[in-house]
């Protein structure tokens, strides 16, 4: 016997739960591996619908393409009903800055940051800073362990960034008084953006994701 048709075979004996969770595993780390997986044999593809692989399902293509969601409306209904941290904060980005309805926008990304989404952590940190609710964005940011090290804060902005690019992000009247309002004293020379302190570090992240910079 051929030994990929063992390996189905012996994928085929096994119940329909512990199937799912493979697929759940398989799926929350790649998404292309995912669509193999559920190509591969019906036992397999029987497991796309379940509740454990659509809330893990890892939509990194999408969430670095937001707008190219369009294309796959129906994977992303099924995974925002499953609440798929992925999916609301793909959701989040198009509705507050591609439809401008931006407190549907920010319920959606603060879904994900809830979820662990660190780049929805991130945006939602940025976007409650920006909209002078300062101390909840002091708290979501603290999640990235900024103040430790900012590698992680700062490669999330690196992808958001990615995932803005072609969507026009408003500068609102309120980003801008709340800025001015974050800044910190001339000695942590508030242009210099690549250094960072605890007294400066939310400005510069704040200018950063204004002027997209």
């Amino acid at each position: 016997m051929d030994s990929n048709k063992a390996e189905i075979s012996r994928l085929e004996a096994l119940p329909q739960d512990l199937l799912g969770e493979i697929v759940a595993k398989i799926g929350a780390k790649f998404a292309e591996d995912y669509h193999n997986c559920i190509l591969s044999c019906k036992e397999l593809g029987a497991s796309a619908n379940d509740e454990r692989v659509l809330k893990t399902l890892n939509l990194a293509p999408l969430v670095k393409k937001p707008l190219s969601c369009r294309k796959h409306l129906l994977i992303m209904k099924k995974c925002l009903a499953n609440n798929n941290p992925d999916a609301h904060y793909i959701k989040g980005i198009i509705w507050y800055f591609n439809l401008d309805h931006c407190d549907v926008g920010l319920h959606h990304i603060g879904i994900a940051a809830n979820g662990c989404q660190k780049e929805a952590i991130y945006m939602y940190a940025m976007l409650l800073l920006c909209r002078r609710r300062t101390e909840e964005g002091k708290t979501y940011m603290s999640q990235l362990e900024w103040a430790k090290d900012t590698t992680m804060a700062e490669t999330c902005w690196k992808q958001i960034k990615t995932s803005l690019n072609g969507i026009r992000v408003a500068r609102k009247r309120c980003y801008m008084i709340s800025l001015r309002n974050m800044k910190p004293p001339d000695v942590c020379h508030p242009r210099d953006l690549d250094n960072t302190c605890e007294k400066c570090f939310f400005y510069k992240q704040m200018f950063k994701f204004i002027f997209m910079v």
